[in-house]
């Protein structure tokens, strides 16, 4: 039985299987709900099972990323209550630190036993020797076992078993954690969906030992999410959090920060839209007009054909990453140049010219640009009186993104077919920063509006196997709203996944720390979730995290989403809507959400209030469920406010809309927007 948790206190269920509503947007809309128990097959079968279909039977385990096989044992983790285990740990890290005091708190919440935690280097292996050894402890030198590392990758985890003793092995210890993660859920039925909700077995008196082979590695090897994930709050859960769905990246981690001025650290920096902090345009463009665009705010990547200036160009941005080398750790080991944030780009003879012999393409210029730059730092860094400041795994990155989306190559017969001037040396290593915004998220990945799309990111996938991709889930205009990417990112997963992307990167809402509506926390799980393992079902997941953020109300709130999801699909297919949908405004406009609609919602939320009432006596488990149900309130209400006032009693609407946002750390209706402007608007 699995007990779901909220924070304390914990309700039981039986999990359901549920083939959830699939919509085949501009062709029909469907639904159908399967009752049954849940075949939670990942735990422990007692014959080797493969998680995940697409792998090659014949081929050897350890090709499988995801592979998850165990025999019981005629022994004992845990038995009559007690256990003769310790965990054993190596030097800490932060990873280890955190992956030992993770098995200690679940295990002990599992089972009633706090395991004993050792950390001592002089332990050998030995057959009698009982132990769950994390990371590389002399131990784990001295057993035998051999783990490839570099197949691991930086996340990836073995699970061993070797006599008596366990042994959880990251290929770094990140994957160490995550190894942990992978034995609570195989042993416990351990599953986090958001930061105060999670599922556990407890009162377990009996822990096989298991002859534990087990492979998990990440499908994208790095990860990261703007929005819930960047909690700055020092409770542990909210802390922790990001650990549990492991996507703990961070750009601001990765990228080398760019300064407007040399050799001031002090003044300003970016890394993304960062073209005009290489060369600002206060200080270069009275004396270096080529420097820039004909239509405004971006640069002239062939600064309009002036080879002096063009050189000036390179030598100045060349200069500045030199300089952010020596000023920041090596583990910043990406240099990115970025477009900035707009469609102004060069109009200049020179620039028409040069996408013109390079299939059309206005990201030749960018990318020809970038590659000159990335010479001239690694002849830089190569210098012997600069080699503390020699990064072998420096790579540039560049957007392809809007005006720069179409890569400047063909694709013939299976071939890339690029132009001389633009192959890059060997040693250089340029990856595009693939922002798909011109993709059409509501529907399917392959729906013939995203064809385009499509076609110009398999075509820099076969340029660059281990390139980048940005990818959205909401309205920038209208954090509030419902906005439905659910069969879209089943695709699009699967696709960077066979594409080999190294990097995905998950904007929702932009730097909003906190709870999100519009059911913003269920597309945060599934978006951690397929980022790790591209082959699980979407339907499932959604399942799964209903039963368990909502208990009794897990019903009331399914419907709810299905409300939105229909009207989501009705919307979106009778307004012609693609990604451009970012710029709509949904709820203030009452020709896009109906009175009737809002009252569905309204209607269906206090269905799910009422299912939860059983719990007030449990103060901690209704507070948490509440809280979750309200976040969910928060969609129609700002509708309610923004579009319906006549219809409702704001003056007790707002109230509770304004400190529900306060508790939950809800600051902004929109990108631009904060939630006081917007209820002194209405």
């Amino acid at each position: 039985m699995s007990n779901t948790k909220y924070t304390r206190g914990k309700s039981d269920m039986k999990k359901i299987i549920s083939a959830l509503l699939v919509f085949a947007l501009f062709i029909s809309l469907s639904a159908c709900v399967k009752k049954g128990n849940k075949d939670d097959s990942v735990i422990i079968p007692d014959e080797p099972t493969k998680v995940s279909n697409r792998y090659n039977e014949d081929a050897d385990k350890w090709t499988k990323t995801h592979w998850f096989e165990s025999k019981e044992k005629n022994e004992y983790i845990v038995e009559n209550g007690t256990s003769e285990y310790k965990i054993l740990v190596p030097e800490l890290t932060t990873f280890t630190t955190f992956a030992r005091d993770e098995l200690v708190r679940f295990f002990n919440e599992a089972t009633g036993v706090k395991l004993e935690v050792v950390q001592d280097d002089s332990i050998s292996h030995t057959a009698n020797g009982k132990y769950i050894s994390l990371g590389d402890t002399n131990a784990f030198k001295t057993s035998g076992l051999s783990v490839d590392k570099f197949a691991l990758g930086r996340d990836g985890t073995r699970i061993l078993t070797k006599d008596k003793s366990i042994y959880i092995i990251g290929g770094e210890d990140n994957g160490v954690l995550y190894g942990v993660y992978d034995f609570l859920k195989m042993n416990f039925g351990f599953e986090v969906y958001y930061k105060d909700c999670y599922d556990l077995d407890t009162g377990v008196k009996e822990v096989k030992l298991r002859d534990y082979n087990v492979t998990d590695i990440s499908d994208i090897p790095w990860k990261a999410r703007v929005g819930i994930l960047q909690c700055e709050s020092q409770d542990a859960d909210d802390y922790m959090f990001a650990y549990r769905l492991r996507t703990t990246d961070m750009l601001e981690d990765l990228m080398v920060p760019i300064h407007k001025e040399l050799g001031s650290s002090a003044s300003a920096s970016d890394r993304l839209h960062n073209s005009l902090f290489y060369l600002p345009e206060e200080q270069y463009k009275s004396e270096h007009p080529d420097f820039y665009s004909t239509q405004g705010e971006q640069l002239c990547y062939t600064a309009h054909g002036n080879a002096k200036e063009y050189a000036e160009m390179i030598d100045i941005c060349a200069k500045k990453v030199e300089q952010s080398l020596q000023w920041y750790p090596v583990t910043m080991n990406t240099v990115h140049i970025g477009i900035m944030d707009n469609w102004q780009s060069c109009q200049c003879k020179e620039c028409e010219d040069f996408a013109s012999a390079h299939n059309g393409a206005e990201s030749a210029a960018v990318y020809k640009f970038v590659q000159d730059m990335a010479r001239k730092v690694v002849d830089w860094m190569n210098l012997p009186e600069n080699k503390n400041y020699k990064r072998d795994d420096l790579q540039f990155t560049f957007f392809a993104y809007q005006w720069t989306l179409k890569p400047p190559f063909e694709i013939k017969d299976g071939k890339v077919i690029i132009a001389d001037d633009i192959v890059p040396d060997s040693d250089l290593r340029i990856k595009p920063f693939n922002a798909f915004s011109s993709f059409d998220f509501g529907v399917r990945m392959d729906d013939s509006s995203n064809i385009e799309q499509i076609e110009y990111a398999t075509q820099w996938a076969q340029y660059v196997s281990d390139g980048w991709s940005w990818t959205y889930g909401c309205f920038f205009n209208d954090y509030f709203c419902f906005y439905d990417p659910y069969t879209f990112y089943e695709d699009y997963y699967k696709w960077l996944y066979e594409q080999k992307y190294q990097f995905a990167f998950a904007q929702f809402h932009s730097r909003q720390r906190g709870a999100d509506t519009g059911f913003y926390t269920l597309a945060n799980y599934i978006t951690c979730k397929l980022m790790w393992n591209s082959s699980l079902s979407t339907a499932d997941l959604i399942e799964d995290y209903f039963n368990a953020m909502y208990s009794d109300a897990a019903d009331a709130m399914k419907d709810v989403f299905y409300e939105c999801r229909i009207w989501f699909a009705e919307a979106h297919e009778s307004n012609g809507w693609g990604w451009s949908s970012n710029q709509l405004q949904p709820t203030t406009k009452t020709s896009l959400i109906s009175l009737g609609f809002v009252n569905t919602l309204f209607n269906k939320l206090d269905k799910a209030y009422a299912a939860i009432e059983k719990y007030q006596k449990d103060e901690a488990t209704y507070s948490k469920l509440k809280e979750h149900i309200d976040i969910e309130w928060l969609f129609p209400a700002k509708c309610a406010i923004g579009l319906y006032s006549n219809q409702y009693d704001v003056s007790e609407i707002k109230p509770k809309f304004k400190s529900l946002c306060n508790s939950l750390g809800i600051t902004k209706v929109a990108e631009n927007v904060g939630i006081e402007s917007f209820l002194d608007t209405f």
